[in-house]
Formats: structure tokens, sequence, C-alpha cells
């Protein structure tokens, strides 16, 4: 696949996917397997669909991101193949099997491979075996064994091409079992089965031959494309930077970056990754001298190969790949591999590479990601397949009639085995889903009597949520995902054991998830609820300590068509409860798809609790398309396709501010006052990346990194972390005249989108730092709000298509906002992203006046008189942790340390609980406080607690006083915050049983941030009562 070809696609991973598509295959025809093809019908649709993706890769990282393994080159590509043959164009794919265990023998339970990949097409069921694989053409080490298969070897040495192919042979055959055929069968139907392979990859020529004789191959065997993708390989680093093009670039590629060729961007270069597993950090290219001196520094540590690609520049600020190859150690030695036949390879633990001559280079650290450890060790031929059997498809049929003591020994035997990968409990899962489906077909309804029976005796043994183990026998692998219509066996509800089961659900003795799940597999519509029983459910289920209880009725109501919430019903207590962290996000949909009214409730509690992914993810899906009518949306119409594309104009100054001269300019901008565009960015959350991993003091995971602040002109850019490095005192002062100027003297305007999220994700970001503006009396401008009125979707983007006519391209809003240098990209995408928040104000100024003429310079230049109609002021930021900072401030605590953010283990730290409470005295007046007791311990006692104030009576606050007086949201509570600075203030209360040595650990105002003091220091600072207020006897 040519460079060219290459930067047709902004994405790398559709980049990767349209090179394992379109590059030449490795084999020739002469292989002796069918090779998987793209059919030529579907050439131009397939071009139309790669080209949709690049400019939504949404579904295809989607689909990536659930994959397990795709840190590792092989599953990354068998991850791509896979998702082609499921949703690209001409292949008709209508359901999948994959990973699906082979044993040696029919009898046997030792794993000898797999079934990779089999697609249910019409009318045949098309087995896939897939691979991408390197290979160095090694022959003028042996020259008898020119044009042999073995004389291409792996370039660490672990295989050799004729192993490969040998390889392959041995997986295509499985088809042939009569296993394996019964399994196919069973799972698709009687549909003929083709076996085909589908291999991609490079061939590396030596050096000299490559630039000499040019890139096709030159009599490769028969077996082999000569006009496969190819690239140079050298012992002699000397001898590859001779070979460098001038004015090139090189970059050593990890090996996720291996698959299409290269495209780098920005000053200096740096080769984009997306945000998947181990592809976020972005490749740096560096001059030909700095990466030859790495090398030799790496080569000095260890023995294993690097691939180094060439890159030179084209038009449009890009660098494309020119060419690749390996640079290998001076030990490498292929001989070993070529012996004429199939020949295996693989590293033991004492292989070369383990000296260490001098310090390890910045690639030898991360092996795995680069390169690997050369074989040394020769390995066996796998056995044939042709008589493989498969782990657990042969059904043993029951020796008796199945009955509901079968199910329930089932779930038993299945909890107690569901961490192992014993084969017998997947032989007994299919014995028992053959035994239901012959039940359902010789009496419909039979299974459901029979389930709900089981599930009644698992109730009585207290397995009240592990009913789950039943339902996965009603679903065949093949079919997990699908709708119950779907699915190629259905069964019949009988309506007295639904009804009988929803009565258990409803009443608290089943799971009512699980309950409602089984009715849907039963394609059964659970009864309606009357309004005064639906109202009790509620206030049980809220009162309860079973958050999933109040998620299963939510199902529950969905489900039966009841789900109507209005004013009457205690709504705020509702989201309340569904968005303590972590939040159900599915439960949290259903909510908002049958009551819209609730959505923006939801999405500001979640931004008080610190889930602003999910806040994000509710507020858009509101405004795309959760309507009144139950959700549906109206399409996107088709003049907003193909729009050019919206770019900074030339007259705009973007400035990079890092220092204290860049912030003294900002601040002499700010002097003259005028509309402010704001906006923020922040690495996204990475799943493979747990955030016990990343605690740190005084900090949150993922913090703001950039806040962009833009006039009509001018775009400054800050990079807070350098900010706060170089210039912290000067940042506090100019976020002191942002957002907390004194009175009369704002003469600005803030506009931004989602605003409140931005700064809230600042305070939460530094607390200590923002805690200086606590107030919030700046006026300020919410485009959501303002766009709301005119347009039901009113996502960014989609403003920018229908109000200016362009296109806002988003494809870098996930992207690695860490990284420094910033790539010039980036920097201005941020810009424009502030930028364009003026222009749009312009537009709403403006649209009665004829503003589809106005150029996009008269548009941004919005001056606050016309502006300040729109405007409000008194966006508080006194919440969360950053109240938590501003209240230990007022109280003289300069340490920063003692807020920790985390949910790692501390050594010596007692964790405590601490729980806002309202406490009323004989005269009837109420009293705030927070009672501190040892987490786990035991429960509050009320009795005592208001014993301990003084009172006769004591309560946990509702959702609505925690939020007003204690402005902290629940989970996250701890003995300092706002409350104690109230008048009257709030009243702490130590338990007793706390130590008075080591450090208590608290809540520190916001989700996994810490308070971490010592009992003294605490008394210190509120003034706390020290009493018994745990209830002992519980």
């Amino acid at each position: 696949m040519s460079p060219t070809c290459a930067r047709g696609y902004n994405r790398k991973v559709v980049r990767d996917l349209a090179w394992l598509i379109r590059a030449p295959p490795v084999l020739s025809d002469e292989a002796g397997m069918e090779l998987l093809r793209l059919p030529d019908s579907a050439d131009q649709a397939t071009a139309d669909w790669l080209a949709s993706l690049d400019k939504n890769p949404k579904p295809l990282l989607q689909n990536l991101e659930v994959q397990s393994g795709v840190k590792r080159l092989g599953f990354y590509a068998a991850a791509l193949t896979q998702f082609w043959l499921e949703e690209g164009p001409g292949w008709n794919t209508q359901r999948t099997l994959s990973a699906v265990q082979l044993s040696s023998g029919t009898n046997s339970r030792q794993t000898a491979g797999q079934l990779k990949l089999v697609c249910l097409r019409p009318r045949e069921a098309l087995h896939v075996e897939s691979s991408v694989k390197f290979f160095a053409d090694a022959s003028a080490a042996e020259p008898k064994l020119k044009s042999c298969a073995s004389s291409y070897v792996g370039p660490f040495l672990h295989e050799n091409l004729a192993w490969r192919l040998a390889e392959a042979r041995r997986k295509i055959t499985c088809t042939r079992s009569s296993s394996v055929q019964e399994y196919l069968q069973k799972e698709f139907g009687d549909v003929s089965v083709r076996s085909v392979y589908f291999l991609k990859g490079y061939i590396f020529k030596p050096l000299e031959e490559f630039w000499a004789v040019g890139r096709p191959l030159r009599d490769p065997p028969a077996e082999v494309n000569a006009a496969c993708a190819t690239g140079w390989y050298t012992t002699e680093i000397s001898e590859a930077m001779k070979a460098v093009s001038p004015g090139a670039r090189l970059a050593v590629l990890p090996k996720l970056f291996w698959l299409s060729p290269a495209v780098a961007s920005g000053s200096p270069p740096v080769i984009l990754g997306d945000e998947l597993p181990g592809q976020q950090d972005p490749v740096p290219t560096d001059l030909p001298d700095k990466v030859r001196q790495d090398v030799e520094e790496h080569f000095r540590s260890v023995d294993t190969a690097l691939l180094v690609c060439e890159l030179l520049p084209v038009e449009g600020g890009l660098w494309v790949e020119n060419s690749r190859g390996f640079i290998l150690p001076s030990v490498w030695d292929p001989k070993t591999l070529m012996t004429g036949g199939p020949q295996g390879m693989r590293s033991s633990g004492e292989g070369q590479g383990q000296q260490v001559y001098s310090e390890p280079s910045k690639w030898s650290n991360q092996r795995r990601k680069y390169s690997e450890r050369l074989a040394d060790t020769a390995r066996q031929l796998a056995p044939s397949l042709e008589s493989a059997g498969v782990h657990a498809t042969v059904p043993q049929r029951l020796s008796e009639e199945l009955t509901h003591d079968h199910l329930k020994d089932y779930v038993l035997f299945a909890k107690e085995r569901r961490r192992s990968a014993d084969p017998s409990r997947f032989q007994r899962r299919l014995s028992l889903r053959t035994a239901l489906e012959s039940a359902e077909a010789s009496e419909p309804g039979k299974v459901c009597k029979l389930v709900a029976a089981a599930l009644g005796l698992l109730l009585k043994e207290a397995q009240r949520s592990d009913g789950h183990f039943i339902l996965e026998l009603l679903v065949k692998p093949s079919e997990q995902g699908l709708v119950p219509s779907a699915c190629s066996v259905t069964f019949r509800a009988d309506a007295a054991s639904m009804e009988e089961m929803m009565k258990l659900g409803l009443s608290g003795g089943l799971c009512l998830r699980l309950a409602v799940k089984f009715a849907a597999r039963f394609r059964f519509t659970p009864q309606r609820l009357s309004r005064d029983k639906v109202l009790s459910l509620f206030a049980e289920a809220i009162a309860s300590s079973d958050r999933s209880r109040l998620a299963g009725l939510v199902e529950y109501l969905a489900a039966s068509s009841s789900l109507e919430l209005d004013e009457t019903f205690p709504l705020e207590d509702i989201a309340c409860k569904l968005t303590i962290p972590p939040a159900d996000g599915t439960i949290l949909d259903l909510v908002c798809q049958h009551v819209p009214s609730l959505c923006q409730k939801l999405s500001a509690m979640l931004t008080s609790t610190g889930q602003l992914k999910l806040a994000r993810k509710i507020e858009v899906r509101r405004l795309r398309g959760y309507t009144e009518d139950g959700g549906n949306r109206e399409p996107p119409s088709d003049t907003l396709v193909a729009l050019p594309n919206l770019c900074l104009p030339p007259w705009v100054r973007v400035q990079l501010v890092a220092d204290a001269s860049g912030l003294d300019e900002l601040e002499g901008r700010l002097d003259l006052g005028g509309v402010i565009g704001l906006d923020a960015e922040w690495k996204p959350w990475d799943e493979s990346s747990p955030s016990r991993a990343r605690s740190r003091r005084g900090q949150v995971a993922n913090p703001v990194q950039l806040l962009q602040l833009a006039w009509a002109d001018t775009a400054y850019v800050l990079d807070i972390p350098s900010l706060l490095a170089a210039a912290e005192e000067e940042l506090a002062h100019l976020l002191q005249r942002l957002l907390r100027p004194k009175e009369g003297e704002a003469g600005h305007i803030l506009v931004g989108f989602g605003l409140e999220g931005d700064i809230r994700r600042m305070a939460d970001s530094y607390p200590w730092l923002m805690s200086r503006c606590y107030g919030g009396n700046f006026p300020f401008i919410e485009m959501q709000d303002l766009a709301r009125s005119v347009a039901r979707n009113s996502s960014l983007d989609y403003l920018c298509a229908v109000r200016l006519g362009l296109s806002l391209d988003k494809t870098l809003q996930c992207s690695n906002w860490e990284l420094r240098p910033l790539p010039d990209p980036h920097i201005q995408y941020a810009a424009l992203d502030a930028w364009v928040l003026l222009a749009l104000l312009g537009h709403f100024l403006q649209q009665d006046r004829g503003m589809e003429k106005a150029e996009l310079c008269e548009l941004a230049r919005v001056s606050v008189s016309s502006a300040a109609t729109f405007s409000h002021s008194g966006l508080a930021l006194g919440s969360g942790v950053c109240a938590t900072a501003m209240a230990l401030r007022e109280l003289g605590v300069a340490d920063e340390s003692i807020l920790f953010w985390g949910d790692g283990c501390f050594d010596d730290v007692q964790v405590c609980k601490t729980l806002a409470c309202l406490a009323v005295d004989s005269s009837g007046q109420s009293h705030f406080c927070l009672a501190v007791f040892a987490d786990g311990s035991a429960s509050l006692s009320m009795p005592r607690l208001a014993e301990a104030m003084d009172c006769i009576s004591a309560r946990l606050v509702t959702g609505e006083e925690l939020r007003e007086h204690f402005r902290q949201p629940r989970g996250c509570v701890g003995p300092v915050g706002p409350a104690i600075l109230e008048q009257p203030p709030a009243c702490v209360v130590l338990d007793d049983g706390l130590s008075t040595t080591s450090k208590l650990s608290c809540g520190g105002g916001s989700p996994q941030w810490h308070l971490l003091a010592t009992q003294q220091q605490i008394l210190d600072l509120t003034h706390a009562r020290v009493a018994a207020i745990r209830d002992l006897t519980s």
C-alpha cells in the first residue's frame, strides 16, 4: 500500500483497517489454500465505508475498545479483520463465532488450536484464519535455499515462512473434523462451510538489494506474492543511515504502529495514534543522527531488533513513510531456521539479551511494546486438527428427564467454578441447553415453569441473584447480544410462572433486575402498576441500602410501559440515589429515554459528583435524541453532509501561554475586557490505566491540561501544568480576575459550551488553585442554553453545521492532551474550539439581520454591550473538593498534602466514614452535624449522636439539604467543608473509637479525594466533640 494511499485517511485506526483490506497479500494462489479477498463488487462501497469511518470512527473505536488483547499487534489486527467481515460491505455477515477452542481429539481435553473466526453469510459459513506476519529474506546466508519458503525468517527468529504455511494448512483443515462440523451445524444450521486464509504483512530484503534492485521481490518462492509490501533490513546501523534520503526524519515504531505506512504531522512531526490501549502516545520523529545515537545505545544494552521508518515531507504539512526496515543486532543469525522445511522457535527465560552492559535504552525497557527477545528454543509442530474435538460442543444427553433440580444444581456448580476454565462446566452447560431446547419443543412453556421453580429453590438457599447462570443456558454463544425475537430458539412464557417471578422481584425476594431479564428472554410483558403502587415501591427502593433494587424498578417500569414520572414523585431522591458513584450508565440511559425532564438534573448531579464523562454522555444524548415521545430522534438533514471545514481564520493569532511573560500579555488583554470564549481540554479516561496506579497528592487523575481564552483576534492557549510549575502565583491572580472580579470591575463576559462542567473540572483538578476563585460572580453566557431555544440537537459541531454552514472537525477531542510538546494541530484545534463560540454567539445576536451574508470575522466581533442581554452571573464554584480546599485555606491550613487523590491503600491510616446529619433539640431547633466513625466497624447510632449533640433526635440529611448546606456529594462528605464555616457552623462529632495515633482518611469533598489528618488536627480545625456514636449492637 503506497504512502499516497495511506494519506487518504486522517485516523490511524482507519488507515490500519484500509491497509489490511487493500494491501497486497503476502501469499500467492500457489500457496495451496483459498485466500480471502475483497469482493470486486464491493470495491467502491468499501472505499465509501472507509471514508465514512474516517469522518466518524466511533463505531470502529467502540468495537475495538471492548476486544480483549488489542494492546498486542496480532490481536489488534484480528479485531480489525473481524470488524471488516462483520460490518464491511459485500460480506452480509449475519452472525459470527470467534476463538472457539479445539482439542486434539474428540475425547481429549488438551487444547490444540481454535476456530479463529466463522461468519454466517447467506448460504455459507465462512471460516477465516488470519495473521499478520513480517519476514526477512535471508537467502543470502544460505544460497542453496534460494526461492525456498524456509529462507524467509521472522526478524526475531521465531519461525520461517514454511512453518507459517504448515500452521495455516493445519488450522484450515479443522473444519474437516466431524465434531467441528456438528458444532457449526448446531450453531448455524445446515449450511456449507468454506475455509479461507488471510495473511497480510511485509517481506524485508537486505538493505543493498532493496535500494539497488527495487521494492518488488526477485525470484520469490512460488507461494509468495512478488508484489507484496516490502522493506529492508540490516545489522549495520551506519549503512542504514547512508541510505536515508536527504531531509528525511526517522522514527522507531512501536509494534502497534507496524501495519499501515506512517503519517506524521505537527512541529516537530509526531505520528499520532488513536485512543486505544497502547496507541494513545504519539510516536516522535527525529533527525537521522539523533536516531542513530539512540539505536547504538539500544544495542549496547540488549540484542533485540527495532523497526525504523523513514518519513519525507509532502504538501499540507504532513510527513509520510518512504521506507521501513529492521535494524537487527550483530548477533542475528538466521541459519538455524533455514532448514529447508518448517521450523519454529520460541524464547526461553534465559535467552539472549539478558546481559546488560550499560544503562538500558528508551526502547529496551519496553521490549514487548517495541520488540521481542530473539528466539532460542526449538518447538514442535502442533498435532493435526483433522480429527479435532470442540471443547464442550458435543452434548451428552441427560440420563433422566430434565427437572428444576438440574437447573438449581448447575447454578451452584457454575458459581463454584465461575473463575475456572474447567471444560466440564462448558460440557454441562451445553447438555442442559440441549435438554432445555428439547423440553420446549415437546411442551411450549415448560422451560419457563422449570426456570421459575429453580429460582424458587435458589431463594430458599439465599441465592437471590445467582439465577443469571440459568439465563446463560437460554442463549447460544453465537447469539449473545441479540434480541430474543432474533434468536434461533424461542422460549414461550408461562403467564402464571412469570407473574409469580415478577411478584418475587417487586417484593425484594428475587433480584428485580434478574426477573426483568428473564421476562425479556421469555418475551413476557410485565403488568402495569398503579400510580400508588409505583410511589410505594419507589419509597421502599430509596429507603433500602440496595441500589440495584431502584435500578431494577426502573427497568421493570420501562418494560411494562409505566415509567411515567412527574413532580409528584420523589424525583430528587431518585436522581440522587441513581447518581451515587459509580453510577450505572445503562439505568440512567433508560430514565432519560422515558423521563426526559430528569436528564438535566441527572447531568448536574453527575457533574457535582465528579462523574463528568457520564454527565457529558447523558447531556449529549439528551440534546441529540431524548424527546418526550420516547426517544425518537430527527434524522440529520442531507444538506449537512460534506460541508466545508471550519478553520481558524488566518487573521486570528494563536498564542501558547506557558510562562510568566505569556501571562503578563494575557493580563494586559484582560484589562481591555471584551467577550471571551472559554474552553478546556483534558486527557480522556483510560480504562487500561487503573486509578489506583495514578494516585497523586493535590491533583486528580487526567487533570485539565489546557484552558483556552479567545478574543475575536487572538486565542490564548494556557498550558496549565507548565504554568503551575513556572508561574503558579501569576496564574492564580489571572484566574481570580477572570472568575472572581471585584464588584463593578468585570469588564468581560465569558462564553462557554458546557461552561460549568469545564470550570468544575478545573476546580476538581486543582482545588487549591481554584479555591482562591471561590465566589463565581463573573458574568457568563452558556451557549447550550441559548442554542436549545432554536435547535433540538445543539451539540457544538451540529450548531456550527446548521448555523455557520461549516463542519467543525472534532477528531482530536479525545487526544492525549498530556503530551509535551503539544503538536501544532492540537494547539490549533484547542484555539478553534474556544474561538468558534464567539462566532456562534454573533450569529445568535445577528440572526434577525440577514446573518447568512455575514462573514466569520464580523460575527466574532461581539461587543460586551450587545452580549450583556444574554449574560448571567453567580455560577458557584463552592462545592466538592474545591470547597474543602477553600475551607482549609480559611482555617489557615497551608499544607496541600492534607488533600490526597487516589483509591490506593495507605500505610498506617484508618479509613473513616462521615455522615451529614440533622439533630433536633427539645425546643425544636435544628442543628446540622457531621458524624465521623471508623468505616466498616459498625453503623451510626442516631440516638447516641443525638445525645452527643444534646438533642432529642437525629437523622440523615436529605439530598437537598446535603447540596444546600454541605455542598459535598453523598459518599464524599468529610469533617472539613463549607458547612463548618456557616453561621451557625455544623458541629463535628468524632467517635471515641477512632485512632489517636494514626492518620484518619476522611472524605475530601469529591470522588476519590481524601482528607488525611490526625484526630488532633481535626479537633483543632473544627473544635469537634468526641463521643461514642457507633451502634455496637448491630
